[in-house]
């Protein structure tokens, strides 16, 4: 990718949001472009934080092993994500980020990173305003695995799924390809033949087309009021 391109990408993320001239030169000064192939891991969770990344193109899966020892997908980052600022200013990083395409990346030093934060107010309250969406999803998922049923679970994952790593096509909302049901099980907190059967009952109904490796949103209205009723709305 094209250094120009690279930086007009980037600068489309909330990372750059609204940031003066002086402060986004200065941030695209101190960062350097990273290319990662399918599988290969940006970093492990329990490291030391070395560097924060800003996806440009490309699909990362972000992991947790729990305490049980299971690795559970946490979320899916998408160009213009800035992967992981869970591990800012943090003695190591919370999860482990593999790409599952061909992914481009800018990357800064935390320690550079630090100091621009410093430097800039316009570019910590960014960094602020991305943690602050961060916490409220992982709250957020928190409610759903407390309060809903089985499947406002795995609608609600789907929707999420459809954000992160989805494309808008004639019949629906496409769901990336490296994307997998045990990425959908594990972001739902069920189990991977629930989130077939569930969805198989969901394709008979019209809902969804699912297949070996394809997953499209037909009727994006009724899958959302699984996720969320309108009863329990209003």
């Amino acid at each position: 990718m094209e250094k120009g391109v690279l930086s007009a990408a980037a600068m489309r993320s909330a990372l750059f949001s609204q940031l003066p001239a002086t402060e986004t030169s200065r941030l695209l000064a101190a960062s350097m472009p990273r290319q990662f192939q399918p599988g290969q891991v940006l970093f492990h969770q329990g490291d030391t934080p070395e560097y924060l990344y800003q996806i440009v193109a490309g699909l990362v899966r972000i992991t947790q092993i729990n305490s049980e020892g299971e690795q559970i997908t946490l979320r899916i980052m998408r160009p213009g994500d800035l992967c992981c600022v869970a591990a800012f200013r943090q003695p190591s990083y919370p999860a482990t980020a593999t790409a599952i395409k061909d992914t481009t990346v800018l990357a800064w030093r935390v320690g550079s990173f630090v100091a621009l934060t410093q430097q800039s107010p316009a570019i910590a309250d960014n960094v602020v305003c991305i943690a602050g969406d961060r916490t409220r999803e992982m709250l957020q998922r928190a409610t759903e695995m407390t309060g809903k049923c089985i499947a406002q679970r795995i609608a609600a994952s789907l929707l999420r799924l459809s954000v992160q790593a989805g494309t808008a096509t004639a019949d629906g909302i496409h769901i990336e390809s490296p994307v997998t049901r045990v990425d959908l099980a594990s972001m739902a907190g069920v189990t991977y033949f629930t989130v077939s059967r569930t969805l198989s009952a969901w394709q008979k109904q019209g809902l969804v087309r699912s297949g070996r490796h394809r997953l499209t949103i037909l009727d994006m209205a009724r899958i959302s009021e699984i996720a969320e009723p309108r009863a329990a709305r209003g």
